[in-house]
């Protein structure tokens, strides 16, 4: 069997896919795809990649050499773990910039945990859970949640451990460990007379999140990212909308430290008196008000009807959760803080609508609603 490589210089880096076999009577041809790709980084995707002999792995380092010294760089994507496992015995997954393909898992048997707007929690076996993202979520995402929640168990967040990125089917997910905890938002809706202290605890683990610096080099800037989240609203919006949500936008705060920008109680999960925060993939660097928007979004405005849908909490019992978690959270601020809130709180709350007209399409329809009948008219009004 030979060696088929599709090239396409839609993507940057430049993406050569592989199918076959990379060996001594194959490896000339790679080599002189590599060649003629477009100046800049190159990515192999080795998803269709079966077998590499020495000879294979010879191209790619002399690749690899070649565009470290121009400034570029090699990256392999998708490998199959009978070929991962070439380059591990070679050492040479330490030189080469390698990802591994997804593995495979089956939910026979895994019961449902949660459920949630992006997707679904199953606990596997004693150790293990996995998230998995709905239909429609782009692969990338589990990818980008894994690092993100990596380098927020690194910073000290109360975390589980991320293991590895799976597919189920056409879904795409992350194998966390199994922790001895429940969900807060089931503490809390069993526990209605402690509705208050909940929102004070809840209060308190945004203001630990919120209190760590984020590093740059890792996480995204939220508010950089929301430019381009309102900007491709044109699309359902008229362009008299667009600029003013990107004007209001503007005179968000910065920050250099963490925001979540999910945290609500069913992303929390509590052993004991201790949180557990989950669910880590739009962990950003940008204002605690994006968090504080969000809390307000699914608690505080219960004519939406997300309090029940995201936590399973009666609509009132998230309204009264919310009024303790706004007087906790700005009790020890200036009021000036907790005056430029209220002034934006229906722009705060759009925001999370506006993300997911972004990233969920099975939600599009209902989100552009609510912005654009609700939200919208509410923040024009002055109210």
């Amino acid at each position: 069997m030979g060696l088929d490589i599709l090239t396409s210089q839609a993507s940057s880096p430049n993406v050569l896919r592989l199918a076959g076999r990379l060996d001594h009577e194959t490896c000339d041809v790679l080599a002189a795809a590599i060649d003629r790709a477009a100046e800049g980084s190159i990515a192999l995707d080795m998803s269709g990649c079966e077998y590499v002999s020495s000879a294979g792995l010879r191209v790619l380092l002399v690749a690899h050499q070649n565009l470290t010294r121009s400034g570029h760089r090699l990256s392999l994507l998708n490998v199959t773990p009978l070929v991962f496992s070439v380059f591990d015995v070679t050492g040479l997954n330490q030189i080469l910039r390698l990802e591994k393909a997804p593995r495979s898992i089956s939910l026979d048997g895994a019961e449902l945990i949660s459920a949630g707007a992006c997707g679904d929690c199953y606990r596997l076996d004693a150790e293990t859970v996995v998230k998995l993202y709905r239909d429609g979520v782009a692969p990338e995402i589990a990818e980008k949640e894994k690092k993100f929640a990596k380098a927020a168990f690194l910073l000290g967040l109360p975390t589980a451990l991320s293991y590895d990125v799976v597919t189920c089917g056409t879904r795409t997910g992350i194998v966390y460990e199994m922790i001895d905890a429940r969900l807060f938002s089931a503490i809390i809706k069993d526990d209605p007379l402690n509705t208050a202290r909940y929102g004070r605890m809840l209060s308190d683990i945004a203001k630990s999140v919120h209190s760590i610096k984020g590093d740059p080099e890792i996480f995204p800037r939220l508010k950089d990212q929301f430019v381009d989240y309102i900007g491709s609203l044109g699309a359902f919006l008229p362009p008299s909308d667009v600029s003013y949500l990107l004007e209001r936008l503007q005179a968000l705060p910065d920050s250099a430290t963490c925001v979540h920008f999910d945290l609500h109680s069913s992303n929390i999960m509590m052993r004991g008196n201790e949180p557990v925060i989950i669910d880590l993939g739009d962990l950003s660097i940008g204002s605690y008000l994006f968090d504080i928007g969000l809390v307000y979004m699914i608690y505080g405005l219960p004519e939406l009807g997300f309090c029940e849908m995201v936590t399973k909490m009666p609509p009132e019992q998230g309204v009264e959760l919310w009024e303790a978690y706004i007087a906790s959270y700005f009790a020890d601020r200036p009021a000036a803080d907790y005056a430029f809130f209220h002034q934006n709180r229906f722009f705060l709350a759009s925001l999370r609508a506006i993300y997911t007209i972004t990233f969920l399409p099975y939600l599009r329809p209902r989100m552009i609603d609510i912005l654009r009948d609700v939200l919208l008219p509410k923040m024009r009004a002055g109210l």
